[in-house]
């Protein structure tokens, strides 16, 4: 019998070599002066559709980037329909700071949300806290899509450990 992509109560093994790549695209944020980067990724242990990612590998390597802030705009609903329910237990679980804010893929935040969320954003960057924000998956999409043709990874200046998926950051224009 096979599970629906939209069953979250399955846990389904993946072998390594099926998995989707996991990428943190960190953006530079000198056009707003500010010396620090922010890290944009899709969804960590997302299995929906053809994309099945590892949530302990993916947290791994949130870890290993050196991430100390997380944060998160879907919705409890969608988190469970990309087969992620825990995931911010397990951030808290795994010392993350996590700012949930969540609003229904595809919208923006009301304009009072959106300010709450760049506030605590702007406290997050000027205390020099390494910081990543997350969407479900279409913003996710449009930065991999970008990635290929306007991007590097590992800017310089920006500290944090490497890894072998840290190659490439989107670069905003001049």
């Amino acid at each position: 019998m096979r599970t629906s992509e939209f069953d979250s109560s399955s846990e389904e093994e993946v072998e390594e070599e099926q998995l989707t790549p996991f990428h943190i695209s960190w953006l530079p944020l000198s056009i707003v002066e500010c010396s620090q980067f922010l890290g944009i990724c899709a969804l960590p242990g997302c299995k929906y559709k053809d994309i099945r990612r590892s949530l302990e590998k993916d947290v791994d390597e949130l870890e290993n980037q050196g991430v100390q802030e997380v944060f998160v705009f879907c919705t409890r609903g969608e988190l469970n329909k990309y087969r992620v329910p825990s995931l911010l237990e397990v951030y808290r679980q795994r010392g993350f700071t996590v700012h949930h804010t969540p609003f229904p893929d595809g919208d923006v935040p009301e304009l009072e949300q959106c300010c709450h969320i760049l506030k605590k954003l702007q406290v997050c960057l000027e205390n020099n806290r390494r910081t990543v924000i997350h969407r479900c998956l279409s913003a996710a999409s449009a930065l991999s899509n970008n990635d290929a043709k306007q991007s590097h990874r590992n800017p310089q200046g920006a500290p944090r450990r490497r890894s072998n998926t840290d190659r490439e950051a989107i670069q905003l224009p001049p």
